[in-house]
């Protein structure tokens, strides 16, 4: 390998940044692969007899054999954003950005993530059940467009939250009464129903082999929008039993995704919860809150020095 690390990405937005000035402060060659500056970089990537990808221009010392590349940092932005109002160019950006998702599906280097690995994501359910199957608890939840199940459900669970069953970002909210005035709306929509609990937060970053833990103490039901709420939310860095660091890092390789973050709940009832895993977490609020070195270690790992 060469020790090159490519970043696929935009620089300005939070993780990317943090993640090249940890690579740079690491002193890690890196080639950044810019959304916005797609036609600066254009991917030389065939398949050849032997096997060979191609090559990458604009590194550090001249071109690079793509399968040498120590690692690949995958964090794509949709492209309607980055070009609204020019869809030719929307979709030449996409086009670049699918050969390097392509090409990071061959790559022998280190890749945080792979498209293929992430697609579990698409649907919690199923996460769920890789979850379970990993040793986590996860809690009791019903996948419906029918409300009088969803009503069911709650007789027999408690108190309900719901959110979008997809990989799609949605705000944790509560059934309460005036969602239940709703409710025939997800006729239209199936939703994803959860039994509420209560207990601690705590999201954990798996980087490699490493767990870096950061509890939430939060008045907000979603602590990542309690504060737009009017409410509170404190992170701090802690520490996890040697069999939750281990089988969240068992549940993160099980899913092939080196580079995760896990949403656990310490629950009052004893039990540990794992929500879902994020395959791209946006790490940098929480680095930027406990000072945790997530980004350093995604860097270190990406160059082969853990």
């Amino acid at each position: 390998m060469t020790g090159l690390v490519a970043v696929l990405g935009l620089p300005t937005e939070g993780p990317t940044q943090m993640l090249l000035q940890a690579l740079a402060d690491e002193a890690i060659a890196t080639v950044l692969l810019d959304q916005r500056g797609f036609a600066q970089r254009p991917l030389h990537a065939t398949i050849g007899d032997d096997g060979a990808l191609g090559w990458l221009d604009g590194a550090p010392h001249g071109p690079v054999a793509l399968d040498t590349l120590a690692g690949l940092y995958l964090r794509p932005l949709d492209e309607a954003r980055l070009w609204p109002g020019d869809a030719p160019r929307g979709a030449a950006c996409r086009a670049w950005t699918q050969g390097w998702i392509d090409v990071a599906e061959r790559l022998p280097g280190r890749v945080a993530n792979r498209i293929s690995a992430m697609a579990g994501n698409g649907s919690k359910p199923y996460q769920s059940q890789q979850l379970a199957a990993a040793g986590f608890a996860v809690p009791p939840m019903l996948l419906s467009d029918d409300p009088q199940a969803v009503l069911d459900f709650e007789a027999e669970h408690g108190p309900l939250v719901y959110k979008s069953a997809s990989g799609v970002r949605s705000i944790v909210q509560p059934l309460d009464g005036a969602a239940r005035q709703r409710l025939d709306a997800i006729r239209h929509c199936p939703t994803l129903f959860q039994k509420r609990l209560t207990g601690t937060n705590v999201r954990v970053h798996v980087v490699g082999p490493h767990c870096l833990c950061t509890e939430i103490d939060s008045d907000g039901l979603d602590y990542r929008y309690a504060v737009r709420d009017g409410g509170n939310t404190r992170l701090r860095s802690t520490t996890l039993d040697a069999t939750t660091r281990w089988r969240c890092s068992a549940a993160a390789q099980a899913l092939g995704l080196p580079f995760a973050g896990l949403d656990l709940m310490l629950a009052d009832d004893g039990q540990t919860y794992c929500f879902e895993v994020n395959p791209s977490p946006g790490f940098s609020w929480y680095e930027d809150a406990t000072g945790q070195p997530i980004a350093r270690t995604l860097a270190r790992w990406l160059a082969g020095r853990d």
